[in-house]
C-alpha cells in the first residue's frame, strides 16, 4: 500500500467557515440561503440550502475572488492531485491496477483531465460523485482516459446511493 497525500480533499469545510461571513454580507441571494438554511426543519430542505450556500463559496474560491490565508487555493489543489495522478500513472503502478480511494473533489478533478472539461465542469464533477461509488481511469502513455463513473454494484438499495 502507498498512500499518496496529493489525493486529499480540497479544504472545502474549510473554505465554507471562513468565507460565509463575507459571502453574507454581499450578497442578498446568500442572505436568502443562509435564512431559509436557519429556518427549515427538514433535513432535506437544510441539505438543499446549505448546498446552494456551499457552492457559491467553493466558486468564489475556485476563481480566486476568495482567499484564506494558510489555505490552499483551487489551483494548488488542481496541482496537487495533478502531482498525484502523474505519480500514479508515472511511478506508483507496475501492475497497471492500482485501487485509489479518495474524495469528489479529486475525483472531479481526474474527470476533468480525463474529459478535458473547464475548471467551472470540473467543479460540477466534484459535485456529481456518489457516496462510495467506482470510477476507473485507463492511462497509457500520455492517455488518460475515463472508462467508468460513479458505478454502485457493491450497494444493494437505493438507500445507500447518496451524495455529499
Amino acid at each position: 500500500m502507498v498512500i499518496l497525500k496529493e489525493f486529499g480533499e480540497y479544504p472545502g469545510v474549510v473554505v465554507y467557515r471562513a468565507g460565509l461571513p463575507s459571502l453574507l454580507e454581499e450578497s442578498e441571494e446568500a442572505r436568502r440561503f443562509h435564512h431559509a438554511l436557519e429556518q427549515s426543519a427538514d433535513l432535506s430542505e437544510r441539505r438543499k440550502w446549505f448546498r446552494k450556500l456551499f457552492e457559491q463559496l467553493i466558486g468564489k474560491w475556485m476563481s480566486g475572488d476568495l482567499v484564506i490565508d494558510g489555505v490552499e487555493s483551487w489551483q494548488e489543489f488542481c496541482a496537487r492531485v495533478d502531482r498525484g495522478l502523474a505519480k500514479l500513472v508515472d511511478e506508483v503502478s507496475s501492475s497497471g491496477d492500482d485501487v485509489v480511494f479518495t474524495s469528489g473533489g479529486p475525483i472531479g478533478l481526474a474527470m476533468g483531465r480525463a474529459l478535458h472539461l473547464s475548471e467551472s465542469d470540473t467543479l460540477q464533477m466534484t459535485y456529481m460523485s456518489r457516496n462510495a461509488s467506482f470510477s476507473e481511469f485507463v492511462s497509457s502513455g500520455n492517455r488518460f482516459t475515463l472508462s467508468a463513473f460513479n458505478t454502485h454494484p457493491h450497494l444493494t438499495h437505493d438507500s445507500l446511493i447518496t451524495y455529499w
